[in-house]
């Protein structure tokens, strides 16, 4: 159900012709005159269609389209996952634990057929991580400053309930 809510949003905006009805909690915008997402319910932002826009208008409006590109995402948080390991543990540490999430078939499975924010909270959560790792490490103002910054960005877009914030402070 949450990769086609996720899509349909997307899809209209790749093919506003195609125009569908949403739940009342939906709320768009006009961008190059075309509806652009803003919040796919009262509880989620739009991430996730945004990040399908791109792979639908290049390769089409297709189940497949909409799954190898969660495939993808859910692949490039775990990439970032494991540079984060790498930073903080070395390299064995990242290569074991890549594989062994890679390996895990809820990963694959929720990779696949993204029910709720799967992949693009782990991929936020994941660069918001790294990139704090990197402000915290750095010995460069401005680097620091700016890794800093991006890591609240991507936990803003990447923590989207008081449960999954104590994860973070947590980590």
């Amino acid at each position: 159900y949450d990769e086609a809510f996720g899509a349909q949003q997307a899809r209209e905006f790749v093919e506003p012709e195609r125009a569908g009805e949403h739940p009342a909690s939906v709320r768009t915008g006009r961008l190059f005159g075309r509806p652009f997402p803003l919040r796919n319910a009262a509880y989620l932002g739009a991430l996730k269609s945004h990040l399908l826009i791109p792979a639908l208008a290049v390769a089409g409006t297709s189940p497949r389209v909409v799954r190898t590109a969660t495939l993808a995402t859910g692949l490039l948080a775990l990439g970032l996952c494991m540079l984060w390991a790498e930073r903080c543990f070395g390299r064995p540490a990242a290569l074991l634990g890549g594989l062994l999430v890679a390996s895990d078939p809820s990963f694959y499975f929720f990779s696949q057929f993204e029910w709720g924010p799967f992949t693009t909270n782990l991929l936020c959560r994941a660069a918001g991580l790294l990139l704090g790792t990197v402000a915290w490490q750095s010995s460069r103002p401005r680097l620091a400053l700016l890794a800093a910054a991006g890591s609240g960005a991507c936990f803003g877009l990447g923590v989207f309930s008081r449960a999954d914030f104590l994860v973070i402070l947590a980590a």
